[in-house]
């Protein structure tokens, strides 16, 4: 509903958010009143030689009822009412009226009692009573200071007089709300915080409506008999050769590992393992504290370099060029040891996480004859931004202005190609400090006839899927597989050449990859459709909806059918609702904020490239309706465009999820896990001689021939070409 008005300012709260706040004071302040009652019942007289503190507390007493008095008659009135029809909660701001020289008076006689039962007691009275009078003051304190801090949550610095332009003072809201995020902090992350500052006001320039409102609209859109998904659509395209559900399996294992020792803890909770990873540490890497790139070092040559001896891992002696990492070298000894049964030499380390620059590893993978770049997802604050900066000037740029992709006349041949640009400067990022390190020419030197493949989750998925569009003019056979990746990476125009190097996995209902601008604008309308329908009371629905969430069976995931009609047997309201407009009956103000919205929301659409899902897009989820128990299936990556909010649109995009998933669906195909072999292409760096490419792989180290390996300790190194 509109913002709350008083005291001749707009506040960051309704008039029906009250309900919660004002019950839970009105407790806390009757658990005071009990708790000072018994102190007055049982030290009556609250009297000693020089002070008497009998006055001081019924008044606080007396004060604190009139005010647990007030918070029920505001309980009261705050309930009234539906969403967006607030004028049968009129009086609550003449409530608040009364309520503020209340709270003047209860400030100052605490002030006053504060004085009186903290003074020094003279020396030859006695006050069995006098801490527990302490104790009473010190928490009429805390609910002064609790009351305090809930006004600064809600309060809005913009004066109601200067709302001649909604557009700019949301953004200058934002902004502030911002501003801490920015402290000590360079230009680079100041002008990513305005970009989404501007995109949060987009979102709420053109709508009166508070936090409160936006969640309880997303229960309604949730549980609404009506809200209807787009159905998944089959593709009829054979992928390529390589794109396999075991091939998907092994390394959707690397895009786990690379996040680090969090991960490894949690996936391996324990004495043994955490014992495992204190053995393993480094304490403070020789006294370089959070490990630095240190440019100035000489590159090193191959040919050169006398420190070289036989590939394996096993081997103690083996060293690895770790760019950057924690003090402790945490997150390389976590991806290590999560790789110990792999049969894998680690090979370069960088776990620097800035803006646009994300952590990645890469390895040689013996068992599939693979050279692996596994790029690390979301895990901090710098990859959220990264992820959200999804303003018009950030969101896409063409690709074609990238000196690299100038050359590429595949990419481009249907027409301009946009995409995710947070994420193209993060693949730039790894692309250029692959280059300055020359990492995969010394393992091309290194590892003869090793297929490349790149590999990320979540964020570092859609890195992955671009950084591939860089790396394929050298390395035309590269292949990337995209776990869960976000829902606006790539334009239209764009997709057929992903297709032919990319295969995305997306698991059930993740809500990331079919997050994009034009679906959480869509999103939007429904929220506004929903709120301006809806006639019952704001608390009721954020009741029934948490609900939901905690004490009932995850809803119902749709199954890959024609129509996509979802039913939803958990409604927050019974299906035999009235609907006008929205879900749950009429209201008799006009549907003004959704139509407002929608006209709005087609202006912003029809001026923004719609962007979608990389690559080729194998759809998997839990389906009884088969006969295996589960869904698997190409699908078309536009079928993704709206978000599906259900129970568990979060727990599908987690890693090890996916990794259940994949497992699911290979037992449920009985197959076994058999590695095409890399397509062997005269001039690419990465082919593989035929014989070679179709040997099976050898666990036995020993068995192997498989050229040196150089071994580096921080320092970059050169080819010798």
């Amino acid at each position: 509903m509109p913002s709350l008005i008083a005291f001749g300012r707009k506040w960051n709260i309704a008039s029906d958010d009250f309900v919660f706040p004002e019950l839970t004071e009105a407790l806390v302040r009757l658990s005071w009143m009990a708790f000072a009652f018994a102190v007055f019942i049982l030290h009556f007289p609250l009297s000693c030689s020089g002070k008497d503190m009998t006055v001081s507390l019924l008044t606080l007493l007396f004060v604190n009822g009139i005010t647990v008095a007030l918070a029920f008659l505001t309980v009261g009135i705050s309930s009234k009412g539906s969403i967006m029809n607030p004028y049968p909660r009129r009086h609550v701001a003449t409530l608040l009226y009364i309520r503020l020289p209340v709270f003047v008076l209860e400030i100052a006689l605490t002030i006053i009692s504060t004085i009186n039962a903290f003074q020094p007691d003279p020396p030859d009275s006695v006050c069995h009573f006098s801490n527990i009078l302490k104790v009473t003051i010190a928490l009429e304190w805390a609910l002064i200071v609790s009351v305090f801090f809930g006004v600064l949550i809600v309060f809005n610095p913009v004066d109601e007089d200067d709302v001649e332009d909604s557009t700019i003072i949301a953004r200058r809201v934002w902004s502030r709300r911002f501003k801490i995020f920015t402290i000590r902090q360079d230009a680079h992350m100041r002008a990513a915080m305005d970009d989404l500052a501007n995109l949060m006001s987009s979102f709420f320039s053109d709508v009166d409506i508070v936090f409160s409102d936006v969640l309880a609209g997303l229960f309604l859109v949730v549980h609404s008999p009506s809200n209807v998904y787009p159905p998944l659509i089959k593709t009829d395209t054979e992928p390529p050769a390589w794109m396999t559900v075991e091939n998907a399996l092994h390394f959707q294992h690397f895009s786990s590992c690379v996040y680090g020792w969090p991960t490894y803890l949690l996936h391996n909770f324990g004495i043994r393992p955490a014992y495992k990873l204190f053995r393993k540490l480094q304490c403070c890497g020789r006294l370089r504290c959070d490990q630095k790139e240190n440019s100035d070092v000489p590159m090193r040559n191959i040919s050169n370099d006398s420190r070289v001896h036989d590939r394996s891992h096993y081997k103690p002696s083996t060293k690895v060029l770790v760019i950057e990492d924690n003090c402790c070298f945490c997150n390389t000894a976590a991806f290590t040891l999560s790789n110990e049964q792999k049969n894998i030499d680690l090979f370069f380390v960088s776990f620097r996480n800035e803006l646009y620059e994300v952590p990645f590893v890469v390895l040689a993978d013996h068992e599939t004859r693979s050279i692996v770049i596994t790029i690390r997802g979301s895990c901090s604050l710098v990859d959220l931004v990264t992820d959200l900066c999804l303003d018009d000037e950030v969101l896409s740029v063409d690709v074609d202005a990238d000196p690299l992709l100038r050359t590429d006349t595949t990419l481009d041949a249907e027409g301009e190609v946009r995409v995710h640009r947070g994420m193209l400067m993060s693949a730039r990022y790894v692309f250029d400090t692959l280059r300055k390190h020359q990492v995969l020419e010394d393992l091309a030197v290194l590892n003869t006839g090793y297929q490349l493949v790149v590999c990320g989750h979540s964020l570092g998925a859609g890195v992955a899927s671009l950084l591939t569009l860089l790396l394929k003019q050298e390395y035309p056979d590269v292949r990337c597989f995209a776990f869960a990746p976000p829902g606006c990476v790539i334009s239209e125009n764009g997709l057929h050449e992903m297709e032919q190097h990319v295969m995305g996995i997306v698991a059930g209902d993740d809500v990331v990859s079919r997050i994009s601008f034009h679906a959480l604008q869509r999103l939007r309308v429904k929220v506004a459709a929903e709120l301006d329908a809806c006639t019952k009371a704001k608390y009721e629905i954020l009741i029934r909806g948490i609900f939901r969430i905690f004490f009932s069976p995850a809803w119902e995931s749709g199954p890959l059918s024609g129509n996509g009609t979802v039913t939803d047997r958990l409604n927050l309201i019974p299906e035999g609702a009235t609907m006008n407009g929205g879900s749950y009956g009429t209201t008799n103000a006009p549907p003004n904020t959704a139509t407002a919205v929608t006209i709005s929301t087609n202006q912003r659409l029809a001026s923004r490239v719609e962007l979608f899902a990389p690559g080729k897009l194998l759809y998997i989820a839990e389906d009884e309706s088969r006969e295996d128990g589960v869904a698997c299936d190409w699908i078309d990556p536009k079928c993704l465009s709206d978000v599906k909010l259900t129970a568990s649109a979060v727990t599908d995009h987690l890693p090890k999820n996916i990794e259940r998933m994949l497992e699911k669906v290979i037992a449920a195909k009985g197959a076994a896990v058999i590695i095409p072999p890399a397509t062997a292409n005269e001039g690419s760096p990465t082919a593989a001689a035929a014989s070679t490419a179709n040997a099976p792989a050898n666990n036995n180290t020993s068995a192997r021939t498989t050229p040196p390996r150089l071994v580096v300790t921080d320092q970059p190194r050169t080819s010798s070409r």
